[in-house]
């Protein structure tokens, strides 16, 4: 699974409570399904920072210059990096690269919504359909 030591290590700057030893079940950008000890993604059609912390998410990648929110809590980890999705196809790879099934049980998701939103960044346009993407570490 994917640790918080894993994205710190990737990131380090960040904001926020340290959380060493905790693990993230998903990493996602989309705030239409739960994300029970979520890493949030924050790019796309639907950024909602508050929505992801109310579905459980723990932590989030967040753009370096961007005003973090007032209603974000000191024990919410925020993970500074230049360019969000970038980050992520990089925590991707790296997650990719580093584990594999046979060495753990219980893999994390990573889930993005609609395959456009690839190339959308924190402001993009709204779309139509909503479809789900689920990647592993395959």
């Amino acid at each position: 699974m994917l640790s918080y030591d894993d994205v710190k290590e990737l990131f380090p700057e960040t904001r926020g409570i340290h959380l060493p030893g905790f693990t993230f079940l998903v990493v996602s950008n989309s705030t239409r399904m739960g994300m029970e000890k979520g890493l949030y993604v924050p790019f796309g059609d639907e950024v909602n920072l508050f929505r992801s912390i109310e579905i459980g998410a723990i932590a989030s990648l967040w753009p370096k210059g961007r005003p973090i929110p007032s209603f974000v809590p000191n024990h919410f980890p925020l993970f500074m990096v230049e360019d969000v999705y970038q980050a992520y196809l990089d925590l991707q790879e790296n997650y990719k690269q580093n584990y594999n099934q046979e060495k753990w049980e219980i893999m994390t998701k990573f889930i993005f919504s609609n395959e456009s939103e690839k190339h959308q960044t924190m402001n993009g346009s709204a779309h139509e359909q909503d479809t789900v993407s689920e990647k592993g570490g395959e």
